[in-house]
């Protein structure tokens, strides 16, 4: 049997397994921990799951594999002392060890654990996964900004992340072992580099294989419209008043993708957008079908 520090160097190494094997191994210890500070219940299971999300997105970071006991039982605590506070979850703060200085969402693809991640995921109904998506692993994280991209109240995306954790972390456990087929990366990166040559040629004809002719699209006021040309020229005007795009972050999934941009307006026009955006792109593997965005606040 392999100890701890094993394998944490197998799951820093790649092998999701080992990854599960050690969340497996401590759930117990874990379990009664969270009791011990939460009392019997959902809170201390939610705990547990927490834990292991914030282990499966930071176990790279992890410089003494020997210490793995002690760093999720210091994860644990920082989980369950924001549930006393009465906090809503924060999965990615107070964390020990911080992280480096490559992008969490770096690591995850170093670590080839984003497969996983995903084979997890698709376990998950639809509404389900794109809460956690939204509140894991992108910059959206904030119940009102999930709410906002998924087109529900504030409860309703409580709900549906009290439902998701458990079903993710168990779900993570069961196909720790499994093959984990890629997403569709090519599509992300086909529609970040033909969005880069929009923004410099401004030749809508850039987006024709990408989104369906049908796409159905939501930007900052709110309104859903229908028409790729539509979608494309909306694009350009922004584009021809000087504002420029900077992808900050993309998530990748089967059926969706996540897209982080950093909006700079002209320098004469200072108020012409927000300074981010959030992009949920639903496709079908070979084209978008459907884009929601949801924009940072304006600056006063």
């Amino acid at each position: 049997m392999s100890d701890d520090a094993s394998l944490v160097r197998q799951a820093q190494a790649g092998d999701v397994a080992g990854l599960g094997e050690l969340l497996e191994r401590q759930r117990a210890l874990l379990h009664a921990v969270a009791v011990g500070m939460l009392g019997a219940g959902p809170q201390a299971e939610d705990a547990v799951h927490d834990t292991f999300l914030i282990a499966l997105r930071r176990i790279g970071e992890l410089r003494d594999p020997a210490a793995a006991r002690a760093w999720l039982l210091a994860v644990l605590g920082n989980v369950c002392r924001a549930q006393l506070r009465r906090t809503p979850p924060a999965p990615m703060a107070d964390v020990p060890e911080p992280a480096p200085a490559s992008p969490v969402d770096e690591a995850i693809d170093r670590l080839a654990l984003r497969d996983w991640v995903w084979t997890a995921l698709d376990r998950l109904s639809p509404p389900l996964r794109l809460a956690v998506v939204l509140r894991y692993f992108s910059g959206a994280s904030s119940y009102d900004a999930i709410a906002d991209l998924s087109g529900v109240p504030v409860g309703t995306v409580r709900s549906r992340l009290n439902a998701a954790r458990t079903q993710l972390a168990d779900a993570l456990l069961e196909t720790a072992a499994e093959r984990h087929p890629a997403p569709a990366h090519e599509l992300a990166v086909a529609t970040g580099v033909a969005m880069t040559a929009l923004q410099h040629s401004g030749d809508t004809r850039l987006l024709d294989d990408l989104f369906r002719p049908d796409l159905r699209f939501r930007m900052a006021d709110g309104v859903e419209r229908r028409g790729r040309d539509a979608y494309a020229a909306a694009v350009v005007r922004d584009f021809e008043d000087g504002v420029t795009a900077r992808v900050q972050n993309v998530v990748v999934g089967a059926d969706l993708a996540v897209v982080e941009l950093w909006l700079d307006s002209p320098p004469d026009q200072p108020l012409h957008c927000p300074p981010a955006t959030t992009q949920v792109h639903f496709h079908d593997g070979r084209m978008t079908r459907r884009i929601v965005a949801h924009y940072a606040t304006m600056p006063s």
